[in-house]
């Protein structure tokens, strides 16, 4: 730039000389004039000089070359060495038996493929084999069975409460009547699984039952004997599971297990003669009820053994139960007087969660005739007790049942 300066001065002075030798006449003056105009061609030269640099700078500028990454560094400091990748290893195979999946879809735009594929298989998956599925065993399929008995019910009966009517207050407790004797059929449909699956079976049992009597006491009939009426249901539901086992001693053993749900209720009535009652507590009909619901687990366990080469066996069955549900317990009382064309009466209810376990066996003999081995005969006795069907804590009542009598069973595969 001070170079500028000195070439726009050197012009400026040039120029002046030459006006001045051009216009010798008027020399007198020109120290005037000089000194008249000094300022402002100072101003203009500098200006000039600034104006001719940039000119100048702008002409010399070179295009930009590109520069690597490694230019920015200092030539003294070594360029840092690229860094060396560690190889991407696979996947360990976990389990290299298995198939494989592979990722799919590779993009989200694609449709996704199957990831697993195979042949259908040549052969049923479920295949009868005889070391799994002896012939003397029940073969594969669907089977039914249907049992008989005929039953004998008791009911330990130890259920009370106060009842209240006509303003007078007594204790209902009546006795459990003798209940006759009752066919109690069973029902059992299901499947039976090859290659010694087990099998899946259900199965509705009912008995029902009723007897009649006399009785006489301060809590059933104080005023007179009275004619009793027992009346007793039980319905029992299963759903099972269950597998035969081979044992070495050349017994035959079936379990089972599934869930169980059954309802049992029974009742008693007493009733006495009107004309006594009114002389006497003036109540001529006490009633009780109770009913017993629930469901829960349920398992069995049957042997069997083969005596003789024409099909004689001998069996045994074990059965239990444990029953969670509700008892519901009422007391009734009718008076003498009415109200109206109606008798008066009195009632008293009781509910309370209760668990009932409840358990059954058999034994007898049996038949599976060899030329048919899908047909089993059982004739036996059985015996089934039930606990606390009728417990309340509160009250101090309870009530069991129990059953026994003889048992006829047909089992039939098809």
């Amino acid at each position: 730039m001070i170079s500028d300066l000195k070439i726009v001065g050197l012009g400026v002075a040039t120029r002046q000389g030459s006006r001045q030798s051009a216009s010798g006449s008027h020399a007198w003056f020109a120290p005037q004039r000089r000194r008249q105009f000094a300022g402002p061609r100072l101003v203009f030269a500098i200006f000039g000089a600034l104006l001719l640099h940039e000119a100048r700078g702008e002409a010399q500028q070179v295009a930009p070359v590109p520069l690597s990454p490694l230019a920015s560094f200092a030539p003294s400091e070594p360029a840092p060495a690229p860094a060396v990748k560690s190889p991407i290893l696979a996947d360990p195979e976990v389990l290299p038996g298995l198939p494989q999946v592979p990722d799919q879809p590779a993009s989200l735009y694609a449709p996704a493929q199957p990831a697993f594929t195979c042949d259908a298989p040549q052969q049923p998956y479920f295949d009868c084999d005889p070391r799994t599925d002896p012939p003397v065993l029940p073969q594969p399929g669907w089977f039914a069975d249907v049992e008989v008995g005929i039953m004998l019910p008791h009911i330990m009966n130890d259920t009370h409460e106060a009842v209240t009517v006509n303003g007078v207050t007594s204790r209902v407790q009546l006795p459990g009547g003798t209940l006759d004797w009752a066919a109690a059929p069973r029902f059992e449909l299901g499947y039976r699984l090859p290659e010694g699956f087990g099998e899946i079976a259900l199965a509705y049992r009912f008995l029902g039952a009723q007897g009649h009597g006399t009785v006489s006491g301060p809590f059933d009939a104080p005023d007179a004997p009275g004619s009793v009426l027992t009346r007793f249901d039980l319905q029992v539901a299963d759903l099972d599971y269950a597998s035969n086992e081979l044992s070495i001693c050349s017994w035959w053993a079936k379990w089972r297990i599934g869930l169980r749900g059954a309802d049992v209720y029974f009742d008693s009535k007493v009733d006495e003669s009107l004309t006594a009652a009114e002389a006497g507590s003036g109540v001529f009909e006490r009633r009780t009820t109770n009913n017993f619901w629930g469901i829960g687990p349920h398992g069995s366990l049957e042997l069997e053994r083969r005596l003789t080469d024409w099909g004689l066996l001998v069996l045994g069955r074990v059965d239990g139960s444990i029953l969670l549900g509700r008892v519901n317990q009422g007391f009734f009382e009718t008076s003498t007087t009415k109200v109206g064309n109606q008798f008066l009466t009195g009632q008293t209810l009781e509910t309370e969660a209760m668990a009932v376990p409840q358990l059954e066996g058999n034994i007898g003999l049996g038949w599976r005739p060899p030329s048919c081995p899908a047909l089993r005969v059982f004739a036996g006795y059985e015996n089934e007790h039930w606990w606390d069907v009728g417990k309340i804590y509160a009250s101090g009542s309870n009530a069991q049942i129990y059953t026994n009598g003889v048992l006829l069973r047909v089992d039939f595969n098809y």
